[in-house]
């Protein structure tokens, strides 16, 4: 470990400490304000430097009193670090949070240009505020901060390296962190594949850590003679090449400073909202060459944005695939990865959005990735889509990526893993051009768009036969062990979580958002009746009943014809809050959101609510199935040993709590995130015993086999 990594993991350890730091985004964070300024303070200094060897006046952009030498670091006659000057403690932190951040984020305006560092200064700071509680601990950051020289291109390189790592841990601490962090292996094969010239554009409109653009970056370097660059190319590098987007200040910030500390001081990289961007007029000119992304997916958009895309959902991830075809140029080409269900899911919106993609582009190629490749954040199994703005799709080539290991924290995917595809992609002769077997070592194939059925983009790999496999007790033993590994790890995790200002909700001991349900409802409405003789097997509504809450798909369900009124009544719609009012007693009370892009009618037995705009539907999902609202609901319930029913006039009546819309949000980002990992805990469990039984049965083999030697069972 050299001299700045000791440095920044002294940092990391002070910083837990801390009371107003929880987690590794807090850390993360919290040291890239602090480095920022660092930066920003030894920038200025060259620059001085510099003009007054030209003789020429430099303009400070940060008055004398927020300069680093006068807050963070004041120095004596003698150029030493003046303790008497120094503010420690509540002096301290009382600066930071009440001066130098309200000075900072005042750099946001119109006075500068939105290329300028004056406002990007403006940007990082705009929406960040300090965590750091204790002003002692802050003091000794700022003491280590301090001896880091960014002029120092040896020194700046290595600081790089180690603010990656940092980024990457961050990833690893779960949550939403995992969203900001792609693997650099990907990131790496999308980039080479891609192939990205200087005087081309490079576009993400999710830049979360840079990763993308810093190693574009670095491929522009390293493909091409770097003594041969001229004053032009490397303006062009600096100021032209690199745009982006990144909604969530705290991660802003972190992309910033990677790109910063790599070598791009200029990125038109800004902090907005991609998908609030009016891009109805953009031309050509305005669009990019290259487009490269993971943008975040499985969440939802409020109702109101989709409004601003041809095609309608609030499926995040479609959202953003409809941003990229509207942003990249014609002969752009772009690489984005995607969850696997964007491939094969039928509802309508996807598959309009996924014909216009095959229509009026070149969908040339689709990888295949291997489960884990975002643990632990994410275990959704996700793919690489290209396409090229040129011409319409006339055959799709498919890789999978098959590691020799199953991936996990402690293993990920490397760059190895990637080269097979990366050699392939730039040899298409060397490729399966058919959909047909080849042998059982090769990963690739190639499809005719003729061939696809229901713009469905999934396609089973030919080649791929899934051998039936058999362990040895030992092995098996190692695999109770790794999962007990992965399980100490998650739980672990999720007590972190609780741990945490999750439960926030649980200090309005006062009852200050204390209301009733009825003062929260906009609209209420019971189902359709169910008349026997609508009912069809084949076509019409799918009609949910009280005992349907669970469905996914909706594919089993009932299917009923109805009138246009009946269709404008009763057909469900986004955030709808749904609950059993009669039902049998296991079933009585069931809540669910309904959140499909399907058409779908519900029946008189369930009860429709629509909140008003400071409800989240899922919020109130969640207290519902709460033991305290449970118990309530048990206790308002009537009818026969049977059939029970809960009348709204009773209903009304209880008492909810709701605090603003924006905690409620959080609440409900944490508690998505907690059931996510919880579904991942029981899967690990069952995992665990299936592993448990096999070896009991595997030993028994070996006990009573008629072959003595256990070596030969080893290798089975």
């Amino acid at each position: 470990m050299n001299d700045i990594s000791r440095k920044i993991e002294k940092i990391t350890n002070i910083l837990r400490r801390d009371e107003g730091i929880s987690n590794v985004i807090h850390y993360t964070e919290q040291i890239s304000w602090i480095l920022f300024l660092k930066f920003l303070n030894d920038l200025e200094e060259k620059r001085c430097k510099d003009f007054t060897y030209d003789k020429k006046e430099y303009k400070f952009i940060v008055r004398k009193d927020f300069r680093w030498e006068n807050w963070a670091f004041p120095k004596d006659i003698d150029g030493n670090f003046d303790t008497e000057r120094a503010l420690i403690g509540y002096d301290l932190i009382e600066f930071v949070n009440k001066s130098l951040f309200v000075y900072l984020k005042q750099f946001k305006n119109n006075q500068y240009k939105p290329t300028s560092l004056e406002f990007k200064i403006g940007s990082v700071f705009e929406l960040l505020d300090n965590r750091i509680i204790s002003g002692n601990i802050l003091r000794e950051i700022l003491e280590i901060v301090n001896s880091l020289n960014f002029q120092n291109s040896i020194e700046l390189s290595e600081l790089s390296v180690i603010y990656e790592n940092l980024l990457r841990n961050m990833g690893f601490d779960g949550g939403n962190s995992g969203e900001f962090y792609t693997p650099r292996a990907i990131v790496k094969s999308m980039v080479n594949t891609l192939n990205p010239q200087i005087g081309e554009t490079v576009y993400d409109g999710a830049t979360g850590s840079a990763g993308f653009l810093v190693e574009t970056y670095d491929f522009l370097l390293s493909s091409n003679d770097k003594s041969n660059f001229s004053t032009s190319d490397w303006q062009t590098i600096n100021e032209d090449t690199f745009y982006g987007s990144e909604k969530t200040s705290s991660v802003f910030i972190m992309g910033i400073l990677n790109m910063i500390l790599r070598g791009i001081e200029n990125p038109n990289v800004y902090r907005e909202d991609t998908l609030l961007k009016d891009i109805s007029n953009v031309n050509n000119e305005q669009k990019y060459d290259v487009i490269l992304s993971n943008p975040p997916f499985g969440g939802k958009e409020d109702s109101l944005l989709p409004q601003k895309f041809s095609i309608k959902t609030n499926a995040i991830e479609m959202l953003f695939i409809q941003h990229f075809m509207e942003m990249l140029k014609f002969n752009g080409r772009a690489a984005i990865i995607i969850p696997e269900g964007v491939l094969f899911q039928k509802s309508i919106a996807f598959k309009k959005i996924k014909q216009t993609l095959l229509e009026q582009f070149n969908v040339h190629t689709i990888v295949s990735l291997p489960s884990g490749v975002f643990l632990p954040y994410s275990g959704v199994k996700t793919n690489i889509l290209y396409f090229d703005k040129n011409r319409k799709t006339s055959k799709i080539w498919y890789y999978e990526v098959n590691p020799p290991y199953k991936l996990t924290k402690n293993k990920p995917i490397s760059y190895a893993h990637m080269e097979d595809f990366v050699k392939l992609f730039k040899n298409p002769k060397q490729r399966n051009n058919t959909n047909r077997k080849k042998n059982n070592d090769c990963n690739d194939w190639t499809v005719c768009v003729d061939d696809i059925i229901d713009f469905d983009l999934s396609a089973r790999n030919p080649n791929k036969i899934i051998p039936l496999e058999v362990k040895s007790p030992l092995e098996l033993v190692e695999s109770v062990i790794e999962d007990d590994l992965e399980l100490f790890d998650l739980t672990k995790e999720l007590k972190n979580i609780i741990n945490s200002d999750i439960f926030s909700v649980r200090n309005y001991s006062n009852n200050q958002f204390e209301t009733t349900l009825d003062d929260l409802v906009s609209i209420k409405s019971v189902g359709m009746i169910q008349p026997k003789e609508k009912i069809v097997n084949l076509n019409n509504y799918k009609y949910l009943k009280s005992g349907d809450f669970n469905s996914i798909n909706f594919d089993n369900v009932l299917k009923v014809s109805a009138t246009e009124e009946e269709l404008a009544k009763y057909k469900l719609e986004k955030d709808d809050f749904l609950i059993n009012i009669r039902s049998g007693n296991d079933s009585i009370g069931q809540v669910g959101v309904f959140n499909s892009d399907e058409v779908v009618l519900y029946n008189n037995n369930i009860l429709r609510i629509r909140f008003k705009k400071n409800v989240n539907s899922k919020y109130m999902y969640y207290q519902f199935q709460s033991n305290n609202i449970q118990n309530k609901l048990n206790e308002i319930k009537s009818g026969t040993s049977s059939v029970h029913n809960i009348s709204y006039k009773n209903l009304a009546k209880i008492k909810l709590l709701c605090p603003p819309k924006l905690e409620q949000d959080q609440l409900v980002e944490k508690l998505d995130y907690f059931s996510s990992k919880s579904n991942v805990l029981n899967e690990l469990l069952r995992k665990k015993t299936a592993n448990i039984k096999a070896l009991l049965e595997g030993l028994l083999d070996l006990a009573f086999s008629n072959n003595n030697s256990s070596s030969e069972f080893k290798t089975k």
